[in-house]
């Protein structure tokens, strides 16, 4: 009994609420899969950043890809809603009777937007074939080259760990980035116990060489994944899949973008009668063949946050960063819109690594801060409940929270974060963030506990 007082005594002291969010908020936080888990959450009124509850608002936990928000928010902090990056592609040498006596040069931004699937407008390969035929180039002697920066830096996060940055979600932020940094590999299965096929790989993959571990399985769903190391041109794909599928795809990270599109490129104009002939040449020279402008920012960010897309915001990081190192560069931006940095530590601008660390108040000051400052082009990129599937575990069918919760998600093993907006019944307009780490019950269970708490404010 005294124990029990005692866990009531703590909790009403963590608790800096009142009313019914005080309830629910208790509710949560005594969730018995959350007995032993780190917790924090902060919710606040938009409008006077007045705290509505909180719970261990300052301990710093894995956000996941909630941090997302910090990249996001940033990057049209500094550039604006309008920006648009711009790669230009030159020839060097002289055209000569159709022959292009020199190279085709493309000098990369950091767009990640490059024949990407997110822009199915925004082409990048057809349009440069017909530049090239444009400028009456109908072969050329020399080779195609992605002008990479000289003194490479690491692009790879080293706290990524093995089993992600060879899979779909561990593609990662390069100088030149291409069709998302992804490739399918196509696997086609037999009988239950056999080893399954590798149809095909799209884009080629120049170089690479993947080693199939997979095996069919009576087990309905797949489970297989890719391992290798970035620099590594051997890729192991291990798992299962369903028995007697004539095809299953499974997306692996592109490593070498830049090899891939130049084998691309070289495919297509052959295609279209344009011979690459790769001799080494001097460079003579440069001429501009032709510009391609990016979507505009706020359309990149309403990907970043609706799809998750890491790719994209690792690029946008380095965008706002301006060539600063993360942990330093973020200090500087929180610090100067007013956000208190203490317990701060950022690995990654997307969430990837287990080894970021932030306060739940952070994320909940950084949505005051946007909802001011950035207004819809920031906020229209959440994901929002009813209509977006990756709010539909915390969303549940509840009728008030049905396009009235807007929040960005983040999860791997043992984490799920939450942090958004919610409009109450009597009208007030609040920011929140929920970080919950080491959790012990199924991730449906947790969600639902979570979903409760926000319909609870939400009637509030």
């Amino acid at each position: 009994m005294k124990k029990l007082w005692l866990i009531g005594f703590v909790l009403c002291l963590a608790l800096s609420v009142s009313g019914q969010p005080r309830e629910a908020l208790t509710r949560l936080v005594g969730t018995e899969c959350l007995k032993n888990a780190a917790v924090g959450v902060s919710v606040k009124q938009v409008e006077d950043g007045i705290v509505v509850a909180e719970y261990n608002p300052q301990m710093a936990l894995a956000p996941a890809s909630v941090t997302k928000l910090l990249s996001t928010a940033f990057a049209l902090k500094e550039k604006g809603k309008d920006f648009q990056y711009k790669t230009k592609i030159f020839y060097t040498g002289a055209i000569r009777n159709g022959i292009l006596e020199g190279d085709i040069l493309i000098e990369p931004v950091g767009d990640p937007c490059l024949e990407s699937s997110y822009f199915k407008e925004y082409k990048f390969v057809e349009p440069l074939v017909k530049a090239i035929r444009q400028a009456g180039i109908r072969s050329v002697k020399g080779n195609i080259r992605v002008e990479m920066p000289v003194n490479r830096e690491e692009y790879i996060p080293g706290t990524w760990v093995w089993e992600d940055i060879s899979n779909y979600y561990g593609a990662c932020y390069l100088p030149f980035n291409y069709r998302d940094n992804l490739y399918t590999l196509e696997l086609r299965s037999g009988a239950a116990g056999t080893k399954t096929q590798v149809v095909r790989v799209v884009p080629k993959v120049p170089g690479m060489t993947f080693r199939n571990e997979v095996r069919a399985s009576e087990k309905g769903k797949p489970d297989a994944w890719i391992y290798g190391g970035p620099y590594s041109n051997v890729q192991y794909i291990r798992g299962i899949m369903p028995q007697n599928r004539t095809s299953f795809k499974l997306k692996g990270a592109m490593h070498d973008p830049a090899r891939c599109f130049v084998q691309e490129l070289t495919d297509r104009l052959a295609i279209s009668g344009i011979k690459v002939g790769h001799e080494k040449l001097k460079d003579g020279d440069k001429s501009e063949l032709s510009v391609f402008t990016s979507p505009k920012l706020e359309e990149i960010v309403f990907h970043t946050n609706k799809a998750s897309v890491n790719l994209f915001a690792e690029a946008l990081g380095r965008l706002a960063l301006g060539g600063r190192p993360l942990q330093e560069g973020m200090y500087e931006l929180l610090q100067e819109v007013g956000i208190d940095t203490g317990g701060v530590t950022l690995k990654d601008a997307c969430g990837l690594s287990p080894l970021n660390g932030v306060p739940a108040q952070v994320f909940t000051d950084l949505l005051i801060w946007a909802d001011g400052h950035l207004g819809t082009a920031f906020i229209r990129s959440l994901p929002v409940a009813g209509t977006d599937g990756g709010l539909n575990g915390y969303y549940g069918n509840r009728a008030v929270l049905k396009n009235n919760l807007r929040a960005k998600t983040g999860s791997f093993s043992g984490v799920r974060c939450l942090s958004g907006y919610i409009t109450t019944a009597s009208g007030k307009h609040l920011a929140f963030t929920i970080l919950i780490n080491y959790y012990t019950c199924s991730s449906v269970e947790l969600q639902q506990a979570v979903g409760l708490f926000l319909e609870e404010l939400a009637k509030s």
